[in-house]
């Protein structure tokens, strides 16, 4: 048992995580999740995307320790500054087909993108946080954003 922290306290912890995430976790996006499928003849895999729709709360990457820029020639472009926070048990009310069982999205990351704001988003990495005794509780994933198809970018 622990001396510090008691099981209530951690319970109160947990709702209070899990109760922002009416507040703040608001932001639509789509998770253009990759699906591959054997066609009806099995002659060829059909890949084809699921669409789907998700909350959560997009954030500046402020706490990013590693080299993320991409030198062009009209300067330096930084090649991955949101990061996507998801409520893990959310996740697991509203989509638990599309997770493992250690709570993390079963992401195609090389496939799958995300949509927020009508931009288009890879996942360039995921780790859970806001640890509870027994299990994290928000999962993040890393986000780089790709190139856009007109000049018509909007920040």
């Amino acid at each position: 048992m622990p001396t510090f922290t008691q099981a209530s306290d951690w319970d109160s912890y947990k709702n209070v995580i899990n109760g922002f995430n009416s507040d703040a976790f608001n932001q639509p996006l789509v998770w253009r999740k990759t699906v591959n499928r054997i066609s009806e003849y099995g002659e060829d895999n059909s890949v084809q995307t699921q669409d789907i729709p998700l909350l959560g709360l997009m954030w500046y990457n402020d706490y990013r320790s590693w080299p993320t820029t991409i030198p062009t020639p009209t300067g330096l472009v930084d090649g991955q500054s949101s990061v996507l926070y998801l409520n893990i048990k959310y996740l697991e009310d509203t989509i638990p087909e599309h997770l493992n069982p250690q709570g993390f999205l079963k992401i195609d990351s090389g496939n799958d993108s995300f949509i927020v704001n009508g931009q288009t988003y890879k996942s360039t990495g995921e780790s859970q946080t806001a640890q509870a005794s027994d299990k994290p509780l928000i999962l993040f994933l890393i986000l780089k954003r790709e190139e856009t198809e007109s000049h018509n970018d909007k920040y």
